[in-house]
């Protein structure tokens, strides 16, 4: 390992900062020997103090940024005033979570992106962890590092707290124990893995897509196969069953209602071409969202001509076969999985399905360069990282605000909901003379009025008890409720009146922008009286 002389940095620092704001322009006052000290001395100081750096502003910019909770985040919140062991959509873990953190603190909203942050942490946690095994110390961090910055799952898109922000910390985790269990030879870590996975199933079944690949290579690798011999797995299988046994029997008992969703959502082919457009532009998508590890490794590897004068040099841990197989299969085989399936379902995958998928990325990246990892133009990596850090969280909290200047009809952050929630709430109570216990209609504007709403009622997706069970019709005999759509929604009118085949507008509310600009939003309304008092 050895630091060798860095250019003399630039005088002018306004172009970065421009960029960046001053995050990168202090970059700009070190140099390279710098950079290089930090990555080999203060290694865990350098990730804690990017991981804060990150979370801090990752927080700040949609709190701030942000008129309303994003779209799945409010949904959770919505599902979690009930609980329950499951929900039409997804396991209960996020409604759980944010169920609880309404109650116990319900002018705290912003706390929903807090706890997008702690997974980003406990990700990259694992990553380094797992990372400082496979590839040694140093490279091991850097692995963990080129997550951050590298894989755009891991920053700006994990802003909102939901389903699939839970499922990433897990994966990685689960990655983790499997590898000290198995490779490791460490029994105990079979319990924290069996833990792991029976929390997966209460966030969201895409963990088990991994679990399955590691059970694929513990039956097939005879140092799977011992370590099976133990009583330790076993035992750790039991636990696991035992604690996810309710919500499985919760699944039984809604017909696999949570599957059902996952493979009947969205458009599905028509023909073979389409199957296979479908799987290329998931795939596609993935490869995009890997766009600045690839620039990143360009940048400070580089290739042929293009490598760049050596600054850092770090020898790393030489991999031995077996896990070298085994991580390429972790990293891998699952993107694999996921394509075969999206091809056999036919249907169109959301891109977002992938963010769990590539925890490991970082460390099989600079497994496949070797041991010896020879790295250049760090301040101009450095630079880089920050942008993705700094200033990609503060773009994705804000461009709404360009895109709702830029005329668009309905911005989900900048929803005038509470407006909405309050006049809709008052015209309820003024009818009734009652709090509004129910609201029915679709997931945004009804869903925007249920959660904004002083009362904090229940919502009835569509009128459809099968999306809300606990919505029972003895609970409208006795309750009422007030069904809500947008004028134009002639989907949402077709949805309501399947239920409600004579329901008519008895009234209108609308909301002014939030901002200076933008549309009035106006929903129509009718309330259904309660039967029983």
């Amino acid at each position: 390992m050895s630091l060798n002389d860095t250019y003399a940095a630039p005088r002018d620092g306004h172009t970065a900062a421009a960029a960046v704001s001053s995050a990168a322009s202090a970059t700009l006052q070190i140099g390279s020997r710098q950079i290089g000290q930090l990555l080999v001395n203060r290694g865990a100081a350098l990730f804690w103090s990017l991981i804060g750096l990150h979370a801090t502003v990752s927080i700040a910019a949609p709190a701030i940024g942000f008129v309303t909770l994003p779209r799945d985040t409010l949904e959770g919140f919505i599902w979690g005033r009930t609980f329950q062991w499951g929900f039409s959509k997804h396991p209960p873990l996020q409604a759980w979570i944010l169920g609880l953190t309404e109650w116990l603190a319900p002018s705290a909203m912003w706390l929903a992106y807090a706890y997008a942050q702690i997974c980003v942490a406990v990700t990259l946690w694992a990553v380094w962890q797992l990372g400082r095994s496979i590839l040694g110390e140093r490279q091991g961090l850097i692995a963990a590092l080129l997550t951050l910055f590298g894989v755009h799952y891991y920053g700006p898109s994990m802003a909102t707290f939901t389903p699939d922000t839970l499922s990433a910390p897990l994966w990685a985790l689960a990655g983790l124990f499997w590898w000290r269990a198995v490779v490791e030879e460490r029994p105990r870590a079979w319990y924290s893995f069996g833990l792991v996975v029976a929390i997966s199933i209460y966030a969201k079944y895409v963990v088990l897509l991994l679990v399955g690949v590691l059970g694929v290579l513990t039956l097939a690798t005879p140092r799977g196969r011992a370590a099976l011999m133990r009583l330790d797995p076993w035992l750790a299988g039991l636990l696991c069953l035992v604690l996810v046994a309710p919500h499985l029997n919760w699944v039984v008992e809604t017909s696999f209602s949570t599957l059902g969703y996952a493979f009947s959502h969205g458009e599905k082919a028509t023909s073979v071409l389409v199957r296979l457009y479908f799987c290329l532009t998931f795939l596609s998508a993935q490869i995009i969202q890997h766009g600045m590890l690839i620039v990143l490794l360009l940048v400070t590897v580089g290739f042929g001509r293009f490598k760049p004068k050596t600054e850092l040099v770090i020898d790393g841990r030489q991999v031995p076969a077996f896990e070298q197989m085994a991580l390429l299969t972790m990293a891998f085989a699952p993107i694999a999985t996921a394509l075969v399936v999206n091809y056999v379902v036919g249907g169109e995958f959301r891109q977002g399905r992938g963010t769990a998928l590539f925890a490991f990325s970082g460390i099989a990246a600079l497994m496949l360069i070797g041991p010896r990892l020879v790295l250049g133009r760090l301040k101009l990596a450095a630079v880089l990282g920050l942008v993705v850090i700094v200033g990609l969280p503060i773009g994705n909290a804000f461009h709404h605000h360009v895109r709702l200047a830029m005329g668009a009809g309905v911005v989900p952050t900048l929803y005038p909901a509470e407006s909405l929630a309050d006049q809709l709430t008052s015209r309820w109570r003024d009818d009734t003379d009652q709090p509004l216990r129910i609201v029915i209609g679709d997931r945004w504007h009804a869903g925007n009025v249920a959660f904004y709403s002083l009362d904090r009622p229940l919502i009835l997706l569509d009128g459809d008890t099968r999306q809300a069970p606990w919505v029972t019709e003895a609970m409208l005999a006795r309750h009422g409720a007030i069904i809500v759509w947008q004028p134009e929604d002639r989907e949402a009118i077709a949805n309501l009146q399947r239920r409600f085949p004579t329901l008519k507008a008895q009234g209108f509310v609308s909301a002014p922008s939030p901002l200076s600009f933008g549309p009035v939003t106006t929903l129509a309304y009718a309330i259904v009286p309660a039967e029983l008092r």
